[in-house]
């Protein structure tokens, strides 16, 4: 706010040169003198109390509406803000500062559209103004207009390419909006900037993940080792790898991953269950039917493990314990026994 208010001084200055007669302007140079003292002082109430004086000394000076329009936004104002903002205006458009203070205090009532308008008048004039080009991005995001955020957002990175935090929010309102292909290209830039966050290469693997092409399972298979190989795994990633390779058959490290699991949390025996349902797939059945008796000794009424684990047996050929399995299967179903083979 202050860089805005000097650069109002120096416009206010040729006003006052301009004024019509020497009584005008030194009237005019000493409210200039006034309001920025209250400015320094950031008296904004101040401010306010003196503008029924101002206009009745100078009437026509426009710039009170102004200075009236800077203090109620600093009081958080918005609406007086506006109104005396929007007089100046239609007063006076030689002052671009205006707009874009006006356009601030559209953008706290959440009124994108007129928000927005009136950023656009002032980059018109100052066309590399980043903070303001961020300012119009943050009222697209407050009116959750996601596109339109990540749009501006990209005004601002093709001047900046390296802002990491812009590429941050940009990746972020891509995967609010489902846009991975999207999301996943800012993350390779950001990893490209940082090649040992592994924050990146988690979002990154996330994106491919959800979506669910083969070749977007190893992508996100490789990021997610990536973080475990930054010290970072963690029961989401591992979570993520089991599913991961499950997915593209890679069983055995779909069983590396819930070894994992297992050791990380030793009270969960869905894990130890899940894992032995993996050993199964890989092949490794008397590894399953170990992972199925873990199981079965901590609930014995886990009739999902009893039927994997008499299939793990039948595989074997230990026709007896799959036989013993499928009646105790029974007894829990509440099913007759099967008559005795002769």
């Amino acid at each position: 706010m202050k860089r805005l208010v000097l650069a109002l001084m120096l416009s206010i200055v040729c006003f006052a040169a301009n004024a019509q007669t020497p009584e005008e302007a030194e009237k005019i140079n000493k409210w200039i003198d006034t309001y920025q003292q209250l400015n320094d002082a950031k008296d904004w109430q101040g401010m306010v109390s003196k503008a029924g004086l101002c206009k009745q000394e100078i009437p026509a000076w426009n710039h009170v509406y102004y200075y009236s329009g800077i203090a109620y936004y600093n009081l958080k104002d918005y609406d007086n803000a506006i109104m005396n903002l929007s007089i100046f205006i239609e007063k006076d458009q030689s002052e671009a500062g205006a707009y874009l203070l006006r356009g601030h205090s559209f953008s706290e009532k959440k009124d994108a559209a007129k928000a927005i308008a009136d950023y656009d008048v002032y980059l018109g004039k100052n066309p590399n103004d980043i903070p303001t080009m961020l300012a119009k991005a943050n009222a697209y995001l407050n009116v959750n207009d996601l596109n339109g955020y990540a749009k501006e957002l990209g005004v601002v990175l093709a001047k900046e390419p390296n802002n990491a935090k812009l590429l941050e929010n940009r990746a972020s309102a891509y995967a609010n909006l489902n846009q991975w292909p999207a999301a996943i290209e800012d993350y390779n830039k950001l990893i490209s900037i940082n090649p040992n966050n592994d924050e990146y290469y988690n979002n990154r693997a996330y994106a491919n993940y959800i979506i669910k092409t083969p070749e977007s399972y190893k992508a996100a298979i490789i990021d997610y080792n990536k973080v475990i190989e930054l010290g970072k795994g963690d029961v989401k990633v591992y979570t993520a790898l089991t599913a991961l390779n499950s997915a593209l058959k890679d069983y055995k490290a779909e069983v590396a991953a819930w070894d994992k699991l297992v050791e990380l949390q030793p009270a969960n025996f869905d894990n130890v269950y899940r894992r032995g349902a993996a050993k199964y797939n890989a092949g490794d059945y008397k590894g399953a039917i170990g992972d199925f008796d873990k199981v079965i000794k901590n609930d014995p009424k886990h009739i999902n493990a009893l039927k994997r684990r008499a299939t793990a047996k039948t595989k074997l050929g230990d026709k007896v314990g799959a036989q013993a399995d499928a009646k105790l299967i029974n007894q829990l179903e509440g099913k007759p026994a099967a008559p005795a083979k002769k």
